[in-house]
């Protein structure tokens, strides 16, 4: 075959040709038959005999030799075929069917037993193929005709051709010539492998090849006629042939092959009755000209054959002939003595029983199923009855039952009705229904019989019946039911009837009075139900038969009423065929169902009165419950109810509530339906209720799930999942085909139930759940799960003997063996889907991954992946590779393992199927399916897939990687080339999943095999291919193309990832220049965008299966490349500012339509979710192309409006990108200080937005309440069930509050105008919300982050005045101050010294923390105590007065620890105390203990800080022992090493945790000192005014000058602030060198960057400043003696002396620093500017502005202290 079809392979030929799997061009189809037209010609004719000596061919053209060459000639001989063919057979074999390795392969061929058995194998495929080949020529005689068909062109060309140039018709007699002449094989003949039971298998071939040819002929002739000499030759061959009978070997046949002669006899008396034309004979009749028959156009070909019928025998097959040849002779001969000759002929016929061949005929496999030869046998014999009824009366024929039989099996073909309800009941088969209905209801069976079949046929004809049942003319009884007072003589034998007449006792039907009748004389009617000899009267009435049919029902139920005893066995019957005849007509026209209301409310009683009889009729109870099953689509809950009250269904015995109670069976009771099945149907092993209450059951799910009530199910269900299903295999059957029905409806029950429930339903009850789970836990814990693995446990070997035992290729034991096993992979595949998670190992799944017991059994796992060998039905071996990619997905187990040494055979088929053309398309997706799972849960297997090998290279420094012959890389690369996708060779169904396998490697980062593939040249261009091509506005239908799409998306971000964007693969390059060349990422972009707007514009898409969604899954891949090109810069992509502005509108556009609908479905909002999330993402990236920040703005503000209209909840998820989208923008437009182009207007229409979506979110805001474990109640218990989706969402919900509030910080910042902002805010009821909100968050120490930001927005509101007066008259302190309590942390914060990160350059603690929140509320009241001041003080004493321990015990712990949350709070303390500083008089009146308190533990923390600070070294000693898990400082310091470390000693090089640490002590430094400042003497009036009352100022500073210890604990003296003064002064010659000692020292650049210029001065001026008003208040101190004032003014001058005179040094350099104002209240944080000083005198500062302090000093000095 061309193109890489098997040559040899007449399977796949056959496959290819039918189109199976996938639909192939026409002209491919022409190219392989015109190809293959010689070998489908010649048939088995293709197969030659040996003729050259052995080995010859073999050695010359094939060079075989060795093992191969002897195994082929053993095979050619035992085969008797030509051994160049006996080659191609094997290889072919090997290819398609071989179950093992090549080792394998060689250990067979080498020893003797075990070459024979591969020599039985081999003959076994050479029979299938043989028998394919004669199917691929009835593939093209099946389907030339049919119009529908796709390759109806093709196939009638081909077979011109055969008719044209060749005789086709010949070359099947040739070859059934040849198999009739065929002998017997012997070991003489075909070697020392042929034994009798190898002979009685090509026997039964021999006969299985006659039926094909046989068959094959029968269509032929079907639509081409031959002449006479054709016709005689066939007679004289069949007869020859005795029909079958007469084989060379008919002494070997054994019971299976007397079926297969039979059925060769059936054929061959077929093709003769259809090659004799009686239709046509009749046509020529009608016109009475027989030039168009074949035999009766020329008298001499009718005396021919007419010789031929009267040489022909007396067998009983002979008798339709007989039939047939005798109807040709009525119509064409008229004389008398040719009638004599006719009347023999027929009457044979009779005698020899026409009619029961007929019968036999049609109820015989194949001629009793849907095939075509069925139909042909049908429409054969359908004609050859209604020639045979129009010429003779039925009377004539014999006995009529066969008769009758026949009809109705005849009359159930749709065709056969159709015609005879065209043709009418006045001719042909018409008579025979016509004369039955006048004989009813005498002969009741005969046209209730007759009505049934018509009534199956089809809907018309289903409707036409309930027509001619409503209006009967003739009502047929026995004379002897009336009384002869009741009928008055008319003459002529007819009667009339003197009054009303009720024919049956229960009922309303009435013969009414007047009514005449022909009283018939019988003398019994062969066949029919009368009494031989009893006269009959025919009452001419128009009546209802369903009438008549009721009062049967009713009638019956009577008698039952009065006894078992009582029920008479015909009114059984008839009851029997009504019920079946209703169930007929309701199944075919469904909407007839209200007209049988009468009978169908009848049939609960028949179920509740018949079932509970010793012996009940199952036949009856069966249909009834056929009827009421019909009933269930309109009304199930009625027919459940009914059916309930009748006792007939399983129910439980007591009322349970636990679903364990359920599944133990224990209140099961199995109700007359189990009673019946032990009873009466497994002894007689036919089961015809038990299969409708299956149906019923089945029926029920789906209704009774719409209704929410699937829990009436449960007994029923657990009934079969206990009684029935776990051992329908062992009982007794009649008819075994019934045995995998049972099974199959019972799969079909399960199947509804865990398939199809839970998505019809969007949201199940919980009895739905439990109904589902207690069918998933039976089928995993119970035997029912041991019954189901015994189905798949069937194996591929019984599967293929059930096939060759059935008689046709579409029907019998086979077809039904491969739908139960089907359907057995369908629920063990949703029952692993759907177990519940927590459940423990079942039994089920234990035997699925546990090793067998011992070698000699095969694991249940390799059973199922050898299904791969099974070839007639591709979607088992599919459904097979599905449920083996779901255990690889959720068994905990190794499949490689499972399968031992079949691995490495069941790879090679896999992939030999993989790669086949003709091969089935879901298949082949199955199995990349596998692949791509596997490559993640199962490694061992997917490595023996991949076969990658490893070479030495050529320089010997490393290993080159290629792929092994039989790897799947090779295959799927060839599936994928350029030229074949978007062809039948690779369609989007196959490139999906393709994609999808590559995907997997990429994701599971298999190196080997994305190193093998990135070597392949045509890779990347080949799995790129699909983002250059454009998809159709199809969006519902291109699944596929999307998925696939997305995968190649997933593909390059990962390469990208994982490879630098320099060394990226050059093919990877050139494909990503190409996406770039042609604005790709523009197009897929747009198309994202409207498929999402497509999805938006239609509420109704399907969205069951979320993640399974092709547009989500592109638009996450999307997602993931954009993401990934803009965090690693790919050059060859450029994408510019303009794609990436176009890419950003296109997202917000996709957000803005998924809420263009009324109706927001989780699709919806996902896809929105997704987007929003992803424009965020860029755009902090790409913020610097956005051309226009306002227009941008504008959009924004305009989707988060539309994302809140009319909506009665917020979609957090898409609103939180599109806030914080905002807040970017803002933060760009600031940082860049591009305000000119942000429109003040657009930031103010922005606020309203914003603050609406902070209020409705603070609104939905929930804190989740936090109960102890004793109060928690069952209920809680269950409640707690959702919980974790409570908390998911209130998470988001959280993120939600923390994006706004940080948009409306940077708004406020922006807008500025207090008067803009704030009435929004008050209008919205922003701040009350916020303060309840984060109350109850602190209160329940839930939403750090939230609180956290909630707080800093506060502080922005807080900055200005009329935010602060806002925030006061929202009584800030009353939700703030007591709660903030339990924000104290509690874990070791304090006690522990600090451990940064090794290699980390910086220390910083998180302020994300409830200690930051902490220090975020102390410092909110700083802020309105300075801004709002009097007005606030108040509340900030009350503050003050509720947190005086903490404040006061942050201070003593900030001075004992070094961490930076201790050194963080005592910060915002001293600067809450500083602004209360400022109202020491009222401090002292209200609090005086507080304020003794704080003053006292900030002046002795300020102590040690200075003595820290003046010891750099021992404090990067504490730092650093801290670090290492060291003690405390106090017994640090009584160490002996720290003489070097407590050194006043400078270090020449910092460390930054050092100087941060220094920083922030200056910081508290500077408040505190400034707080102090308050608390001393104003240094102007203590020097001016003496009337000034010292007593009023507590004293600071105790004589004394020595420099601070660090453990000291006594009160500060003036030696601390001097060590102050000159510890600032040393730092500030570290930041600015220049004004030190030395011009070439360079500046601290570590120190520079921490710490402040600023900050240094503030301290230094306030130090000089309290020194300087505690000397005055010392001097001016009345008890201070004399002496120690003089000590004071010398140690003090000196002193400050010495500081002023480097001072001075330090201002000749030309660099002095800037007075920080003489605002001594100024923040320490505020910057000052260098300037150039101007000249100072040698001893003097000057009067400039910046030297005026020091200068002031200078003068104290001078002055005071002199």
């Amino acid at each position: 075959m061309a193109a890489g079809v098997d040559s040899f392979s007449s399977r796949t030929l056959w496959q290819f040709i039918s189109g199976t799997g996938v639909l192939r061009p026409k002209e491919l189809i022409k190219s392989e038959l015109e190809i293959n037209r010689e070998k489908i010609f010649n048939g088995l004719k293709y197969y030659k005999k040996q003729s050259s000596p052995l080995g010859e061919l073999l050695k010359e053209e094939k060079k075989v030799s060795g093992l191969q060459l002897e195994f082929t000639l053993k095979l050619g001989i035992f085969l008797s075929l030509d051994e160049i063919q006996s080659y191609d057979l094997f290889c072919s074999f090997l290819a398609n069917e071989f179950r093992g390795s090549k080792k394998n392969l060689q250990q067979l061929l080498s020893d003797e037993r075990h070459s024979q058995a591969l020599v039985v194998k081999i003959r076994d495929y050479y029979f299938t193929e043989r028998l394919y080949l004669l199917r691929c020529l009835r593939q093209v005689l099946s389907f030339w005709p049919n119009a529908q068909h796709p390759y109806r062109d093709v196939y009638a060309t081909f077979l011109n051709d055969l008719l044209g140039e060749t005789k086709l018709i010949e070359k099947l007699h040739e070859q059934f010539d040849m198999c009739c002449k065929e002998q017997v094989p012997s070991w003489e003949s075909h070697g020392p492998f042929m034994n009798e039971q190898q002979a009685q298998v090509w026997l039964h071939q021999n006969l299985k090849e006659q039926c094909e040819l046989l068959e094959l002929m029968m269509m032929y002739y079907k639509d081409f006629t031959t002449d006479v000499r054709g016709f005689i030759q066939l007679m004289e061959k069949f007869t020859k042939h005795g029909f079958g009978w007469r084989q060379n070997y008919k002494h070997l046949l054994s019971k299976a092959d007397e079926k297969l002669v039979k059925h060769i006899g059936f054929v061959e008396l077929l093709i003769l009755l259809d090659v004799l034309d009686i239709a046509t004979a009749f046509r020529c009749k009608e016109r009475d000209d027989f030039t168009d028959h074949m035999i009766l156009a020329n008298k001499q070909s009718f005396q021919d054959v007419d010789k031929l019928f009267a040489n022909l025998g007396q067998e009983s097959i002979h008798g339709p002939l007989y039939l047939c040849w005798a109807l040709i002779r009525q119509l064409y001969l008229e004389d008398e003595e040719s009638q004599i000759v006719t009347r023999k002929l027929g009457n044979l016929s009779l005698q020899l029983g026409v009619f029961t061949v007929l019968l036999d005929l049609v109820n015989t496999d194949p001629f009793s199923g849907n095939t075509i030869i069925s139909s042909i046998c049908q429409f054969v014999l359908y004609v050859l009855l209604y020639v045979v009824m129009s010429l003779y009366q039925e009377d004539s024929l014999g006995n009529l039952q066969s008769l009758n039989d026949l009809t109705i099996k005849l009359l159930k073909q749709e065709g056969n009705a159709e015609d005879l309800w065209q043709r009418g009941l006045e001719e042909g088969v018409g008579n025979l229904y016509s004369s039955a209905m006048s004989w009813f209801p005498l002969e009741f069976s005969r046209f209730i019989g007759f009505s049934i079949s018509l009534a199956s046929a089809s809907v018309d004809s289903a409707r036409k019946v309930k027509a001619a049942l409503s209006k009967l003319t003739v009502y047929t009884e026995h004379l002897d039911n009336n009384s002869s007072q009741d009928l008055v003589p008319c003459g002529n034998m007819v009667f009339t009837l003197t009054r009303h007449k009720l024919p049956y006792t229960r009922g309303e039907l009435v013969i009414p009075a007047g009514v005449t009748g022909q009283v018939i004389a019988m003398t019994g009617r062969d066949g029919g139900e009368t009494m031989r000899g009893s006269p009959i009267v025919q009452w001419e009435h128009t009546y209802n038969g369903w009438l008549l049919l009721l009062c049967e029902v009713q009638q019956l139920l009577h008698q039952v009423s009065q006894g078992s005893g009582m029920v008479s066995p015909i009114q059984l019957s008839h009851v029997t065929m009504t019920m079946q005849l209703v169930k007929e007509v309701m199944t075919s026209d469904p909407a007839s169902v209200p007209e049988f209301v009468d009978i169908t409310n009848l049939c609960y009683q028949i179920i509740q009165r018949f079932s509970i009889l010793t012996c009940p009729p199952v036949d009856l109870l069966g249909f009834t419950l056929d009827c009421l099953t019909c009933l269930v689509h309109k009304q199930p809950e009625q027919v459940l109810h009914g059916l309930k009250q009748t006792g007939f269904l399983p129910y439980l015995t007591e009322s349970v509530d636990s679903l364990s109670e359920v599944l133990s069976g224990r209140s099961l009771s199995s109700g007359y339906c189990g009673s019946i099945l032990a009873s009466t149907e497994c002894t007689q092993g036919r089961y015809p209720l038990t299969m409708a209450f299956l149906d019923m059951v089945s029926q029920l799910v789906q209704p009774l799930s719409k209704l929410g009530r699937e829990e009436e199910l449960q007994p029923s269900v657990l009934y079969i999942l206990r009684e029935v299903f776990p051992v329908y295999h062992k009982w007794r059957y009649y008819d075994m085909m019934r045995r995998e029905s049972i099974g199959q409806k019972c799969l079909d029950v399960f199947n509804k139930i865990i398939g199809e429930v839970h998505i019809d339903k969007k949201n199940p009850t919980t009895e739905g759940r439990r109904l589902q789970e207690m069918c998933v836990y039976s089928l995993l814990f119970t035997e029912a799960g041991r019954a189901l693995l015994d189905i798949l446990a069937t194996g591929v070997d019984s599967v293929e003997q059930a096939l060759a035992q059935q008689g046709s290729t579409s029907e019998g034991g086979g077809i039904e063996l491969i739908q139960l096993i089907m359907m057995s992979f369908s629920v063990l595949n949703h029952l692993l889907l759907l177990r519940a998670p927590d459940l423990p190992l079942s039994p089920t799944e234990r035997a699925l991954s546990s090793q067998p017991a011992g070698r000699q059994h095969q694991h249940i796992v390799a059973t199922i992946a050898q299904y791969i060998y099974h070839r007639h039905k591709p979607r088992l071996p599919t459904l097979a590779t599905v449920l083996l990619g779901r255990l690889a997905l959720v068994s905990p187990m190794s499949i490689l393992a499972c399968l031992g040494s079949d691995a490495e055979p069941i790879k090679d088929m896999y992939l030999s199927r993989l790669q086949a053309r003709s091969e089935d398309l879901q298949l082949k997706v199955a199995i990349l399916n596998l692949l791509s799972v596997c490559v993640d849960s199962q490694p061992g297997l997917i490595e023996v897939f991949l076969n990658v090998q490893t070479t030495d290279s050529t320089d010997g420094k490393k290993q080159d990687l290629s792929l092994g012959k039989s790897s799947c890389l090779q295959t799927v690369l060839n599936l994928m080339e350029l030229k074949k996708q978007g062809t039948y060779l690779c369609p989007p169904e196959l490139l999906c999943p393709c994609a999808g396998l590559v995907h997997a490697l990429w994701r599971g980062m298999r190196e080997t095999a994305m190193e093998v593939l990135r070597a392949k040249e045509s890779f990347w261009p080949s799995i790129c291919k699909p983002l250059h091509n454009n998809i159709n506005a199809d969006y519902d239908k291109k699944f596929e193309e999307m998925k696939t799409a997305s995968y190649v998306f997933k593909i390059i971000a990962q390469e990208i990832y994982i490879i630098f964007s320099s060394k990226l693969d050059e093919n990877l390059k050139k494909v990503i220049q190409g996406l770039a060349k042609d604005n790709r990422l523009l197009y897929w972009s747009q198309f994202i965008r409207e498929s999402q707007e497509h999805i938006g514009s239609n509420g109704d898409v399907e969205d069951k299966h979320l993640a399974m969604n092709a547009v989500l899954q592109l638009l996450l891949s999307w997602k993931n490349l954009l993401v990934t090109i803009t965090k690693y810069k790919v050059d060859e992509l450029n994408v510019t500012d303009k794609v990436k502005e176009s890419i950003l509108a296109d997202l917000i556009a996709a957000i803005k339509a998924q809420f263009s609908t009324t109706t927001l479905t989780p699709l919806c909002k996902k896809l929105a979710s997704v987007s929003s999330a992803l424009y965020f993402t860029l755009l902090k990236s790409w913020v610097s192309s956005v051309s226009n920040p306002s227009e941008s703005v504008k959009t924004l503000q305009d989707a988060v409006w539309l994302t809140c209209a009319n909506r009665e909840t917020l979609i957090p998820s898409v609103q939180i990108g599109l806030i914080a989208s905002l807040t970017v923008i803002l933060q760009h437009v600031r940082r860049d200080d591009v305000s000119l182009n942000m429109d003040r207007d657009v930031l103010t229409s922005v606020l309203p937005v914003v603050c609406s979506v902070l209020s409705h979110s603070t609104q939905e805001l929930k804190v989740v309440k936090t109960s102890h474990p004793a109060e928690k109640t069952s209920a809680s218990v269950n409640c707690q069930l959702d919980e974790p989706a409570n908390q998911e969402t209130n998470q988001v919900m959280l993120k939600l509050q923390i994006a706004a509030c940080s948009l409306l910080v940077e708004l406020i910042e922006r807008i500025g105008d207090e008067d803009v902002w704030l009435p929004v805010l008050q209008q919205n009821c922003v701040i009350p919300t916020l303060l309840v909100s984060v109350e109850e968050h602190m209160k329940a120490r839930q939403g750090l982050s939230y609180v956290h930001t909630v707080f800093l927005l506060l502080l922005t509101i807080a900055n200005s005045e009329a935010g602060a007066a806002t925030l006061a008259l929202g009584n800030v302190t009353s939700h703030t101050c007591l709660v903030v309590t339990n924000c104290y942390t509690n874990d070791d914060l304090f006690t522990k010294p600090p451990v940064p990160a090794k290699g980390s350059s910086t220390y910083k603690h998180s302020s994300h923390s409830w200690h930051g929140v902490y220090c975020l509320s102390i410092e909110l009241h700083s802020f309105l105590l300075s801004t709002l001041r009097y007005s606030f003080l108040d509340d900030a004493l009350s503050f003050a007065g509720a947190h005086q321990e903490r404040l006061q015990q942050c201070m003593k712990v900030a001075s004992l620890s070094l961490m930076e949350p201790a050194l963080r709070e005592a910060e915002s303390t001293c600067g809450f105390i500083l602004q209360l500083s400022m109202f020491r008089h009222e401090w002292r009146f209200h609090l005086a203990d507080v304020l003794n308190k704080l003053l006292t533990s900030m002046v002795i923390m300020c102590q040690t800080f200075i003595a820290l600070l003046i010891r750099p070294r021992y404090l990067l000693f504490i730092l650093e022992r801290g670090q290492d898990g060291g003690s405390k400082k106090s017994e640090v310091q009584s160490s002996p090493l720290l003489q070097h470390q407590a050194s006043t000693d400078d270090l020449d090089q910092p460390s930054v945790q050092l100087v941060q640490i220094q920083q922030q002590m200056l910081n508290i430094l500077a408040h505190s000192l400034a707080a102090l400042k308050q608390f001393t003497p104003e240094l102007t009036q203590v020097m001016l005014d003496q009337s000034m009352d010292m007593t009023d100022y507590d004293v600071l500073l105790s004589l004394g000058f020595g420099t601070p210890a660090v453990d000291q604990q006594s009160f500060p003296t003036f030696g601390t602030l001097i060590s102050c003064v000159t510890m600032s002064f040393r730092i500030l010659c570290k930041i600015d060198p220049r004004g030190s000692g030395s011009p070439h020292r360079q500046a601290d650049t570590t120190t520079c960057q921490n710490i402040s210029k600023s900050l240094v001065l503030f301290i230094l001026e306030n130090a000089l400043y309290i020194i300087m008003s505690q000397a005055c208040r010392h001097l001016r101190d009345g008890e201070l003696s004399g002496r120690d004032k003089q000590f004071l003014k010398r140690e003090l001058g000196a002193e400050l002396n010495s500081f002023l005179s480097s001072m001075l040094r330090y201002w000749r350099r030309g660099f002095g620093p800037t007075s920080p104002g003489s605002s001594v209240q100024s923040s320490p944080q505020v910057s000052s500017h260098v300037q150039l000083g101007k000249s100072v005198s040698q001893t003097t500062f000057s009067t400039s502005p910046d030297q005026k302090f020091f200068r002031l000093v200078q003068d104290f000095v001078a002055k005071v202290l002199r």
